[in-house]
Formats: C-alpha cells, sequence, structure tokens
C-alpha cells in the first residue's frame, strides 16, 4: 500500500486493505447476497445493480476521513460499498464490479484503475 502502485482491490481485498488501515470489520444481520444489489456512488448520486455474496461490510463508524472516504454505500441498509483511500490511486470496493449485472454499471471503476496505472489518480 504504501509503494505507491495503483491499487484497486474488491470483495475481501476491500476488506483486507480496510483491516490493514486500522478498520473494523462487522457481520451484516442481513448479507448481501445476488446480482441485483444496488449501491450509490455519494458523489454523483448514481446508482449501480451489482453482484454481492459476503456477510461482513466495513464499520462506517470505523472509517477515519484522514485516511478513505466512503463514497459508495448499499441504497438498501447504507452500509460501505467503496472506499476512495487518500493515500494516491487506492480504491476498493465490497461488491464484484467484474460481474457485470448492471450490465455496464461498473465499467467506470475499470476506467479510472486502468488511468491510474497510466500515471493519473484513482478517483473512483
Amino acid at each position: 500500500a504504501e509503494s505507491g502502485r495503483p491499487m484497486f482491490g474488491w470483495g475481501l481485498g476491500h476488506q483486507l486493505m480496510a483491516v490493514a488501515a486500522d478498520m473494523e470489520i462487522e457481520k451484516l444481520p442481513v448479507g448481501h447476497r445476488g446480482s441485483n444489489q444496488p449501491v450509490r456512488n455519494l458523489d454523483d448520486g448514481r446508482v449501480m445493480v451489482t453482484e454481492q455474496n459476503h456477510g461482513y461490510t466495513v464499520a462506517l463508524r470505523s472509517v477515519k476521513d484522514e485516511v478513505a472516504d466512503a463514497f459508495l454505500r448499499n441504497v438498501n441498509d447504507g452500509t460501505v460499498e467503496g472506499l476512495r483511500y487518500r493515500r494516491p490511486n487506492c480504491f476498493t470496493v465490497q461488491f464484484h464490479p467484474e460481474a457485470a449485472p448492471g450490465p455496464m454499471d461498473t465499467e467506470y471503476l475499470f476506467d479510472r484503475f486502468v488511468d491510474s496505472m497510466k500515471g493519473g489518480r484513482a478517483h473512483a
């Protein structure tokens, strides 16, 4: 994480990065399962249809503003679905962006990651 290399984590990678940044993981009362989980981008209000299969989430109360921004949230229960880290070129999502149930709702995340590998910043 400290290398400065671009990072885009999802699923367990999202949770591992959060733990590495001293955030907490908590069990969901009802897991997120299926190919129709709505996720809102708080930056622009856009809602994506996502594929999910998990029973844990990054605890919102543990996300420190100086470390990351919880910019993606589950529409149904408000839980953290995406973190944009303050360190350059790093963001993570809880859902499976490669599954594409939207079918192209999450495509922009890969575009942003590719841009970061070309020297830009990954502002997911």
